[in-house]
């Protein structure tokens, strides 16, 4: 009869830890919720004006001939037509990031400034190499910060683009970027 007691006690003792347990599981659950329910203790990433969410990003530029336009932005950098309006607005991106697009407008007079778009890749010299391959002039690779490179471009209506890659450190340093390449801003 004392082997069967200790047995009844251990089988209490392990009940007694379980539901212990379970309740630290379910407090520290609940406890999560709540935190993260808090507007000031979620990740700002995702929040937006007014407390909405940001879905993606569209960069608009005025452009003299959309189709055109259209066609340089599927052919150099092998975007994709992702909103047709034509001829009078489209809209291209790479398929795997729908929400970040290039908005070509039309405009008889393009005049989109210093602003720049910026394509970050994984591997900016094969993607400076392919634009070359392509008869696009690109200026040379710079720095613009520590392990931050750029090569700025331009689209045919002189609007400013550049690759970007991050966390890469290039020895000799490169040159500090200047100015974007492209100005059509109005004199």
């Amino acid at each position: 009869m004392v082997a069967n007691t200790n047995m009844q006690a251990t089988g209490l003792n392990l009940e007694k830890a379980y539901r212990k347990v379970m309740k630290a599981v379910i407090a520290l659950f609940a406890v999560t919720f709540v935190l993260l329910g808090f507007p000031g203790l979620t990740s700002p990433a995702s929040a937006g004006p007014g407390g909405t969410s940001v879905k993606g990003w569209v960069t608009r530029f005025d452009v003299v001939d959309v189709n055109k336009s259209v066609d340089w932005y599927q052919y150099a950098l092998e975007m994709k037509l992702s909103l047709d309006a034509l001829p009078y607005y489209g809209q291209v991106s790479y398929p795997e990031y729908p929400d970040t697009q290039i908005g070509l407008n039309s405009n008889p007079s393009p005049v989109s400034g210093k602003a720049t778009a910026t394509i970050v890749v994984n591997d900016i010299k094969t993607a400076v190499d392919s634009l070359i391959s392509k008869g696009v002039d690109v200026d040379p690779i710079c720095s613009a910060g520590p392990d931050v490179v750029l090569a700025f471009f331009c689209d045919p209506d002189g609007n400013n683009l550049a690759f970007r890659q991050d966390g890469i450190t290039i020895t000799p340093p490169l040159p500090y970027c200047g100015a974007p390449k492209c100005n059509n801003c109005a004199s």
